[in-house]
């Protein structure tokens, strides 16, 4: 009797850590980080298990970058840490700058600016135009630093690199919504949740909705702001992203 497909996959890990990896991005992305964080754990132990370098370091830096949202602080650093030799060895330099984001994001949620700012610009000469997500990190962090002429200079100088995908639109959008003028912000900010919503992505809703927030906090119009800021408060409990949590919920006792 043989075995059928669902056992030998079972018995392959390159199978199954391949699978588990895909589920992890998958939960991710639609708002479960803890199975997210799970099941990314099981996939680079499956690839340990396997001896399969590129596989092991596609599952540090799927650990990195979950931990980071999660505020992990120290688990987000060594899984980093690792995928960073590991990419550096392998040259694998497109790996090498998403784990280097991982870093960035990590910082930018712990409030540590200029180790955002650093990180990610270190991520965007290193990685050229193989990803985007970078800039709209960057360029959050230059505006919280007050330098709006920077941020303005990232967002220009991706226009000529290459087409995002709607996740990277409407991230790049916030940006734009976060340096719009009085008259402008609050219709690029209703496009960018509408873009978010479409997507299906809770994280960058709930930090539109944060954004939004504390635009509107600046303008003094504080019941509008304690609306979308209670939203973002909402999300960010729900995904267990504790520094980004701690900071909606700062905001809010200020409104």
């Amino acid at each position: 009797m043989t075995a059928g497909p669902g056992l030998a996959a079972r018995r392959d890990p390159s199978t199954l850590s391949a699978a588990l990896g895909a589920l992890a991005e998958l939960e991710f992305r639609l708002g479960d980080w803890p199975a997210a964080h799970d099941a990314a754990r099981e996939a680079l132990r499956g690839a340990r298990t396997g001896a399969l370098r590129a596989e092991v370091l596609c599952g540090l830096t799927r650990l990195a970058l979950i931990e980071a949202g999660m505020g992990r602080e120290r688990e987000c650093r060594t899984h980093a840490g690792e995928a960073l030799r590991l990419a550096a060895e392998l040259g694998d330099r497109p790996m090498e700058a998403l784990a280097g984001e991982a870093l960035g994001l990590l910082e930018l949620g712990l409030g540590r600016l200029d180790a955002a700012i650093e990180r990610l610009e270190a991520v965007g000469r290193m990685c050229g135009g193989c990803t985007l997500s970078w800039a709209s990190d960057l360029a959050d962090a230059r505006v919280r630093r007050g330098d709006l002429a920077a941020a303005r200079r990232v967002l220009d100088g991706l226009e000529a690199r290459r087409r995002p995908n709607c996740v990277q639109v409407a991230a790049l959008e916030r940006s734009r919504a976060m340096l719009a003028p009085r008259h402008a912000y609050g219709r690029l900010f209703t496009r960018t949740l509408e873009l978010c919503a479409w997507s299906r992505q809770p994280f960058e809703l709930a930090r539109t909705e944060l954004c939004f927030g504390e635009r509107l906090q600046r303008a003094r119009r504080r019941r509008e702001a304690e609306t979308h800021l209670a939203a973002a408060l909402e999300v960010f409990e729900e995904l267990t992203a504790r520094p980004w949590a701690e900071r909606a919920r700062r905001e809010l006792a200020a409104a």
